[in-house]
């Protein structure tokens, strides 16, 4: 089925285009206009980038009232959000595959948070709080060209807020639903003519309440983290930027098949960053960044199968006990330079490389450590080819070890009936390497102080295994859009338009299990449709937001279409009636969604209150959430026993 109505939606915004205002741009554009960085990593007005973009800034975060980062992109047209278990979220663009976040890149303020050994984004993993974020650039389409392999579907940009900007001291403490605690402490200043900024953040919840079968549902989690950001001009012209996080927690799961004990895993996380920007002139800039990171996991298992499980033939009992892990070990280095010049009022470039090196490690998963290192080169080019016509063109060349060299090509022209309007028309092919669980898995499960025991035979291998695919290609999309972006400044309204077509090869969409694990380049997906986001502001008191999205997906593969709603959509309305007072009203529909093809339909409220107490200013907030519909979130065991969902907030700033 087409999406209808696509000529009338054409008339319409080529109408709307040459009612506007034509005036010319500067060389370095007009800083009035709505600005952008990820697309090209360059710094654009939002009617000149190569790909369509929404933004989240932090009026809508704190309207929304949302505790969880993933939840967010609920607001964004086209996004897929579903909570896998209580403890994680599946996050990503038109959907296809539900099993894992695998096919977008997620960055926070640069750094990548995809996680290579399992290529996936774990959302519990991050280390740092969404009062922390200043805005996130959502990059709606495949974005391999700037960003490499992986930045499959699109890319999301966290990025926090700067210590300058931030509160000198402020704590805060949530408690509600689902036994949810959450506290925060956050103290930015100045040092040695830098500015610093810290956090201190624990959340905790009981997740989903109960399964299908009326049972209880056991996906707690519990997190800890600290992180740190300082911020120096180092010289007239070099400006340092230096980061570190850590992150230690755990989360329960309900038993699978063989386990007779709840699973427990147990996280620890952190990361470093460094970034030197250079200055050179208004026309010359390039940066230089550094990244480590890494995530230590451990899993235990006791186990309960019979003997031949871990052929153990001569055990006459009909069952024995072991005790297995999941422990898995992974980190990766990051080297990434950029130069950027403005050649012209006609020419710009920016190009650069980006090295990377992967290890993991796991004696069940991978028998041992492997690594793997990528290499890639990037450039994009932006030539106005008139006053009303620029062109974009650039591409990515990447080499990884376990996959061979690969070029991804974006094409971008955008025609400009004003500054503040404009029609853009974008190709772009991508890829999504396989991971190095698909590719290279040696996947075996060790029973150790197995019992009862026959002639001292307690350690043993388990009989199933699973192996990887050494001979599996890149994932592959080509992507054709149009779209249309228009700023109606004297109304405080931006609205953005975009007619798609996709074409995704090469899929790898089996589910990962050790029973079934055989992974293969078999599946194809076609995505087309339309979506839209409307952001209307016209004074200081209310915020409008509206994103919808139609998708018509085909596949032959249940699996990847499981995560993609045909229709899809998300209102946030937000009133300060005082200064110190605001109400905030949200609603999200979603369907088909889900291993059920379920609704999901949910309305959520923010009522905020503000007041002075001596030198301090104290928020108190009361948010709460209620499902419209009956139907599980995501997967069939999801299910909360009562539809409504509240938490009570209150904030300190000194």
């Amino acid at each position: 089925m087409h999406c209808p109505r696509l000529p009338g939606s054409l008339v319409l915004l080529f109408a709307i285009g040459l009612t506007t205002n034509n005036t010319s741009a500067s060389l370095l554009g007009d800083e009035n206009l709505p600005v952008v960085l990820t697309p090209a990593r360059l710094k654009q007005n939002r009617t000149e980038v190569p790909a369509s973009v929404s933004v989240i800034d932090r009026d809508m975060i704190i309207a929304s009232g949302l505790r969880e980062i993933p939840e967010l992109f609920r607001l964004i047209p086209g996004t897929s959000v579903g909570a896998r278990d209580g403890y994680n979220y599946v996050v990503s663009y038109h959907g296809s595959n539900y099993r894992d976040s695998r096919r977008m890149q997620v960055l926070i303020d640069g750094r990548s948070v995809y996680q290579a050994g399992l290529a996936t984004v774990d959302w519990t993993d991050i280390p740092i709080s969404i009062e922390d974020i200043q805005r996130i650039e959502v990059v709606r389409g495949p974005a391999t060209a700037s960003y490499g392999a992986n930045a499959f579907l699109g890319v999301i940009n966290i990025i926090t807020r700067h210590p300058a900007d931030s509160e000198k001291l402020i704590m805060s403490a949530r408690r509600g639903t689902e036994d949810s605690e959450d506290y925060r402490i956050s103290h930015a200043g100045e040092y040695a003519d830098g500015f610093y900024k810290i956090t201190v953040n624990s959340r905790k919840d009981n997740g989903f309440d109960s399964n299908k079968d009326g049972g209880e549902r056991i996906d707690s989690k519990s997190v800890k983290l600290i992180n740190s950001r300082y911020e120096k001009q180092l010289s007239e012209s070099i400006n340092g930027s230096f980061g570190f996080g850590y992150k230690k927690g755990w989360t329960n799961d309900d038993p699978s098949d063989i386990d007779t004990i709840i699973p427990r895993s147990d996280n620890v996380d952190y990361y470093f960053s460094g970034k030197l920007d250079w200055d050179f002139s208004p026309f010359h800039t390039q940066s230089l960044r550094v990244d480590f990171s890494s995530q230590d996991q451990e899993t235990k298992l006791l186990v309960a199968i019979p003997p031949a499980g871990f052929n153990l033939n001569d055990n006459p009992n009909p069952l024995v006990f072991a005790d297995a892990d999941e422990d898995i070990a992974i980190n990766r280095k990051d080297i990434d330079f950029q130069d950027s010049y403005i050649w012209s009022e006609k020419f710009q470039t920016i190009a650069g490389f980006h090295l990377k090196q992967s290890r993991v490690s796991s004696e069940t998963y991978y028998d041992g450590t492997i690594d793997n290192h990528s290499y890639q080169l990037f450039f994009n080019g932006e030539l106005k080819i008139t006053e009303k016509i620029t062109l974009n063109g650039g591409g990515s060349y990447e080499y990884e070890e376990n996959n061979g060299k690969n070029f991804s090509p974006r094409i971008t022209l955008h025609y400009h009936i004003s500054p503040d309007h404009s029609f853009r028309a974008i190709y772009s092919e991508a890829i999504r390497t396989p991971d190095l669980l698909e590719t290279s898995a040696k996947w075996q499960y060790t029973g150790r102080n197995i019992r009862p025991s026959t002639n001292n035979n307690t350690t043993a291998k388990f009989y199933f295994t699973a192996e990887g695919n050494p001979d599996l290609k890149p994932e592959r999309i080509k992507s054709k859009e149009i779209g249309y972006y228009g700023n109606f400044r004297h109304y405080n309204l931006q609205w953005d338009v975009k007619l798609f077509d996709d074409k995704l090869d090469r899929l790898i969409s089996k589910s990962i299990a050790l029973f079934s694990f055989d992974p293969t380049n078999e599946n194809e997906l076609s995505q087309r449709g339309i979506e839209t986001e409307v952001d209307f502001r016209p004074n200081h008191k209310w915020l409008f937001h509206f994103s919808y999205a139609y998708i018509d997906a085909q596949s032959d593969v249940y699996q990847e279409l499981s995560f993609t709603p045909t229709s899809a959509g998300s209102t946030l309305l937000s009133y300060s009636f005082t200064p110190s007072l605001q109400l905030s009203i949200s609603q999200y529909y979603a369907r088909p969604i889900g291993t059920d093809l379920n609704k999901f339909s949910r309305s959520d409220i923010r009522l905020a209150k503000r007041f002075r107490l001596g030198h301090s200013r104290i928020e108190v907030a009361y948010t709460a959430q209620y499902r419209h519909d009956n139907d599980t979130e995501l997967l069939a065991n999801n299910i909360y026993d009562n539809k409504l969902r509240q938490w009570l907030s209150l904030s300190v700033q000194f």
